[in-house]
């Protein structure tokens, strides 16, 4: 949400060590298509990321041990979100969400949830997209370790990968649960 301050990306592992700028303009021409629907491509993203106004940086760690994977912040008027990925048995698979570890697959159809840490959400989830007849085809679940203080419930998250695209109506369905903090619908090609 909010418009677009800076983008930073963080390349681990081996590919701290190569030549990161198809990375870098992959990542970016995926954002200015989601948030302009604008025609970017790995050629002309950087270009359109700078007349735009945006910042952006790299930065390379090729810790030893550390696995491949790219990590992407965005920071808009609205706040940073943050995504790390990489690549396991040819798929590519999102492993961090807002720094909660959250494996899930990157393909197709996904609802990506943040929520508090409670229960009942999860049967939430599944009775809105059963009764609106969309088909989980994985779920995958994360928890913040440091939840703070005793007895008040943590953040989690969720992404659901579905058959079929989500709509924005069942989306505001999904919200109307109050330990529902935020649903989105994303959609990856082949």
């Amino acid at each position: 949400a909010g418009n677009f301050r800076s983008v930073r990306l963080t390349y681990f592992g081996r590919l701290a060590s190569g030549n990161t700028s198809l990375l870098r303009n992959a990542g970016l021409a995926g954002l200015l298509r989601r948030s302009s629907g604008q025609r970017a491509n790995v050629v002309n993203a950087m270009q359109i990321s700078s007349e735009r106004g945006w910042a952006v940086t790299e930065t390379n760690d090729g810790r030893a041990g550390r696995p491949d994977a790219i990590r992407l912040e965005l920071e808009t008027d609205a706040g940073v979100t943050t995504v790390e990925g990489t690549y396991l048995a040819n798929k590519a698979r999102l492993l961090y969400l807002d720094g909660i570890y959250c494996e899930a697959p990157m393909t197709g159809h996904l609802i990506c949830m943040k929520n508090m840490d409670v229960p009942g959400v999860i049967g939430h989830v599944g009775n809105v997209l059963g009764r609106n007849q969309i088909n989980i085809a994985n779920f995958s679940l994360g928890r913040r370790e440091d939840t703070g203080k005793l007895g008040q419930a943590g953040e989690a998250i969720a992404v659901v990968s579905t058959d079929a695209e989500v709509p924005e109506r069942v989306l505001r369905e999904l919200m109307e649960n109050p330990a529902v903090l935020l649903a989105r619908s994303v959609e990856f090609g082949e």
